[in-house]
């Protein structure tokens, strides 16, 4: 029988490297005074870290095992006024000693960080995100992209009661709520556990589709395709409110941003129900073009544009009276409406047609129009391009914002997998199939058939990464994003869990101007920390079984012990123990939660699909373990039936 020991890790980036001076000297102590300042050239960032619920009972402002909010302001050193269009990144990186980064380690230290190896983990990566997938076989990926170990992009897997349609996640991105239709249900998972914590059942038949969330709220509206109706939810106690009735037929929903009026469209009755939030209520059916599909809102023109299928307009209506109150004249087809980020010009997809018409709300005229890819369905933007996908083709078109807004659109199609999406028919659904990426210039694109994700960086004339769905098609793919958010001009913000006592530098990196800099920050022993000296403390896996030979397509029950590697005893009461099963290149991989089955002895059932070599590795958040502390630990399958008796603890070996 093997020991590893190992000690805890953070999360990892993968970002550019640009150096540039750090001001720190050698032996200087975090400042008692939370804010922390830095100037050069002009260009000042503050950083901020403070526990969400205020000082812990010791008094300190930081203590293990906190919430904490880490904030960086980037302003104008004189003025302080805020300086915008500037991403930082950050990290959180113990140090055991006093010893704080000077000019030369600091640059050194955010070099290793950026490269995204396992090798340089922060304890805090303050850029992380990862990609969650809705897949054909009733589950959801959480797959991280920055990591450089293929073995592991796989985090997580979630199983649904049924095949997901759309989905939402909360406004701070803590749970993500999934419709299923063919249960009649709403799926509630909890993003920090990556667990099914509750299913919302509706009523029979009712066949939840589209769901949103409403602004300034916690509540969700869902639309219920099999009925004329939307289901009310509470996004709190993660329950049904109400149920409200609407039109017939497929719902699309819309709100505006103060969030009192829900906009559904009514796919079979042609028209568009306007809900009172507050009451809950319908307020007026309004009725508008054939077989309404399509809605969204202008911030710029204060109005409502909905589009139908086979309509020969695009209405207007304005919110503060529920009428229409303009026309815009276009061709049958319309099966997506979009809103370009500065709110004035509304992008209009037919399908029919596979073209794509820019709208001028303020003079309610169509200023071009372009063919793009075949049979296109959807359309999302970053700041400063469009793109739409194709039910017809394996590519995606793109266009430059700057030139629609003047009323030129260059479509340029850009390749994004094998096989067009129609490939697979079943797998052809309503939620997003492309999603901006927190850098601001790219995106991730899902393909169904090739079950791959694909990296764009816009500039590029083809994806730069392509990333495996591990044979699972998507139907859905958003980003979970745990990184610094822009919360207001110049002000990033990220929540965060401080990991452990001891000493932080917190390297931070901004790339024009060029400028780096190391803050400290010191976290002090937690009351409840049982502890004894500041930093994480190692584990000790030994692992256990009890046959010699695991045979192929048959449970076996794999346990292993966790010990505190410096007082040698059982680490107990642990409830997020994972275990990461692989076949080498990773092609085949399986997610595990582990039962406590005595004093801090931790046990899975698995059954290995053919026999071979496969490997093991252990993670628990809560105890700072991650997968890629350790080596993974070697299992040898048997073919089927080939069980030797006796029992061995040299089955599972490092």
């Amino acid at each position: 029988m093997r020991n590893i020991l190992v000690g805890a890790r953070g999360s990892l980036p993968a970002f550019l490297l640009v150096a540039a001076p750090a001001i720190v000297g050698a032996g200087e102590t975090a400042p008692s005074h939370p804010v922390q300042r830095f100037e050069q050239n002009g260009l000042a960032i503050e950083l901020t870290v403070v526990p969400q619920d205020g000082p812990s009972e010791t008094g300190a402002e930081l203590t293990a095992g906190q919430t904490a909010t880490v904030k960086v302001a980037l302003m104008d050193a004189k003025s302080g006024s805020p300086v915008v269009g500037i991403r930082p990144k950050g990290w959180m990186v113990g140090r055991p000693s006093e010893m704080a980064a000077d000019e030369h380690s600091c640059v050194e230290k955010i070099r290793r960080l950026a490269g995204g190896r396992l090798g340089a983990r922060a304890e805090v990566d303050l850029n992380r995100y990862v990609i969650v997938t809705m897949n054909h076989d009733k589950t959801v990926s959480v797959i991280d992209p920055q990591v450089e170990f293929g073995a592991t992009k796989l985090e997580s897997l979630v199983t649904l009661p049924g095949n997901g349609a759309d989905w939402v996640l909360s406004p701070d991105q803590s749970y993500l709520y999934v419709t299923i239709p063919g249960e009649d249900a709403v799926a509630v998972i909890e993003t920090r556990t990556r667990k099914l914590i509750q299913t919302i059942a509706l009523d029979k038949g009712s066949r939840p589709g589209r769901i949103l969330w409403q602004p300034d709220s916690r509540r969700l509206w869902v639309g219920l395709d099999g009925t004329g109706q939307v289901a009310v939810l509470d996004g709190e106690g993660h329950r049904r409110l109400k149920t409200v009735t609407v039109g017939r037929g497929l719902h699309t929903l819309a709100a505006i941003p103060d969030g009192r009026f829900i906009y559904v469209t009514n796919s079979q009755s042609d028209s568009v129900s306007v809900i009172d939030t507050q009451a809950m209520a319908p307020v007026v059916s309004v009725p508008v073009g054939k077989t309404p599909v399509a809605v969204t809102y202008s911030s710029a023109a204060r109005r409502l544009y909905v589009g139908g299928v086979n309509g020969g307009d695009i209405v207007a209506i304005d919110p503060s009276t529920h009428r229409l109150v303009g026309r815009i004249p276009m061709a049958a087809g319309v099966v997506a409406l979009a809103t370009e980020p500065q709110g004035r010009f509304v992008f209009a997809v037919n399908q029919v047609e596979s073209s794509l018409s820019v709208i001028d709300t303020a003079t309610s005229t169509v200023t071009a129009t372009a063919h793009v890819v075949k049979d296109p369905d959807q359309i999302v933007f970053t700041q400063r391009y469009a793109y739409v996908r194709g039910i017809e083709s394996e590519k995606f078109t793109l266009l430059d914002l700057r030139e629609a807004r003047n009323g030129k659109l260059v479509p340029l199609d850009v390749q994004a997998g094998r096989q067009a999406p129609s490939a697979a028919p079943q797998e052809l659904g309503v939620a997003p199939m492309i999603v901006p990426t927190p850098e601001g210039n790219a995106v991730m694109i899902a393909n169904a058939p090739d079950a791959t994700l694909h990296y764009y960086q816009e500039g590029m004339m083809a994806p730069s990464g392509t990333f495996s769905n591990y044979r699972r098609m998507p139907r859905g793919v958003l980003v979970l994003d745990r990184s610094l958010r822009e919360v207001a001009p110049g002000v990033y913000q990220a929540t965060v869990t401080l990991p452990h006592p001891g000493r932080f530098d917190v390297p931070l990196l901004l790339d024009q101007p060029r400028m780096s800099h190391c803050f400290q920050v010191t976290v002090q022993e937690s009351p409840a920390s049982t502890a004894t000296a500041p930093g994480p403390r190692p584990v000790r896996i030994q692992a256990r079984f009890e046959s010699d030979l695991v045979s192929a397509h048959v449970p076996a029950s794999l346990s292993f012990d966790l010990l505190d590697a410096t007082t040698q005893e059982p680490i107990v009461g642990l409830h997020d123990v994972q275990v990461l099963i692989f076949e080498p290149p990773g092609t085949w991989q399986q997610r595990r939660w582990a039962q406590e089955e005595r004093a801090g002895r931790y046990v899975i059932t698995q059954s290995f699909p053919h026999a071979g070599e496969y490997r093991l590795l252990v993670q628990s958040p809560s105890r700072h373990l991650r997968f890629s502390d350790a080596p993974p630990v070697l299992l040898t399958v048997g073919p089927p039936m080939s069980v030797s008796t006796g029992s061995s603890e040299q089955a599972l070996k490092p």
